[in-house]
């Protein structure tokens, strides 16, 4: 990939903010571009505590930072800092890309756009008419119901630990969608074992299974996946979580996050630079075929 080098000092800084992120491939990608492209910016990466992130975000406003992406844990936490936020953004109530105009913080949510390509695209699988279930009630979880309500799906069911921050978002979302059947509860099989029979599609939005911890016992049971249904875990590394895995050895099909990545962040490299990355440039770095 060769060395980044900082041109001059009207380099236009892009970068990524969360806490870990060990796993990211974002530099490697954006940067990546930037190189091929001779363009005078460079991307890296921040990993901010969080009792460091206002600091974190004004010190972004202050040396005029171009543009960042937003990760776990503060896709909703940013959006007090922000002067303006896209009206998808605001519909979602998370926000994955900041761009910043001279002080001037605008949010958008170009993980929305992300899950529905590669849902259509590379699971070659129509949303409308379909029942889906969400597992995670944090900032992916809400690209993901906005994701699949704006393809028209039928039913949402929304799981998560915490059963009322469950019910919190899809009162929210009913309020969006309200002629669509959406329910929140817990991630427990007396809940959701007679529901997921029906089931078409399933995301995962947590970050169980992420490396380093590849180990991690899966929130939803394995015995309760069928082999008419689609399941998606957006974590990306490593490449197969225990639950991806072991609804493969069933015969299901399955999807990682990885396309996910790629699609948001040639939007977000868009919203920041005005380039249009070709997507076949980035899947050829991550060897998706």
């Amino acid at each position: 990939m060769g060395c980044i080098r900082v041109i001059n000092v009207d380099t236009k800084i892009l970068g990524l903010i969360g806490y870990p992120l060990g796993h990211t491939l974002s530099p490697l990608l954006h940067n990546h571009t930037i190189n091929e492209e001779n363009m005078n910016y460079v991307y890296l990466s921040f990993p901010v505590e969080p009792d460091k992130f206002d600091d974190a975000v004004n010190g972004f406003k202050a040396i005029n930072i171009r543009g960042f992406n937003v990760t776990i844990p503060y896709k909703e936490k940013i959006i007090p800092f922000l002067d303006n936020i896209d009206p998808l953004a605001k519909k979602t109530g998370a926000v994955n890309t900041v761009v910043n105009d001279k002080g001037f913080l605008r949010g958008f949510n170009t993980d929305v756009i992300g899950l529905s390509r590669m849902i259509k695209e590379d699971g070659n699988f129509d949303i409308n008419g379909k029942t889906v279930m969400i597992v995670g009630a944090g900032g992916a979880a809400r690209a993901a119901g906005i994701s699949v309500l704006s393809e028209g799906a039928n039913e949402i069911y929304l799981l998560n630990r915490t059963r009322s921050k469950a019910e919190r978002l899809t009162q929210d979302w009913r309020k969006l969608y309200p002629g669509v059947h959406i329910e929140g509860g817990p991630l427990d099989p007396h809940f959701y074992e007679t529901i997921i029979k029906d089931v078409d599609l399933l995301i995962d939005t947590t970050p169980i299974g992420m490396s380093p911890h590849v180990d991690a016992k899966p929130v939803i049971d394995s015995r309760y996946l069928h082999s008419n249904m689609l399941v998606i875990d957006l974590v990306y590394n490593p490449e197969e979580t225990t639950l991806l895995k072991t609804a493969k050895e069933s015969g299901i099909q399955t999807l990682n996050g990885m396309a996910m990545l790629l699609y948001q962040g040639i939007e977000s490299f868009d919203l920041w630079t005005n380039h249009k990355i070709d997507i076949k440039s980035w899947k050829n770095i991550v060897e998706i075929k």
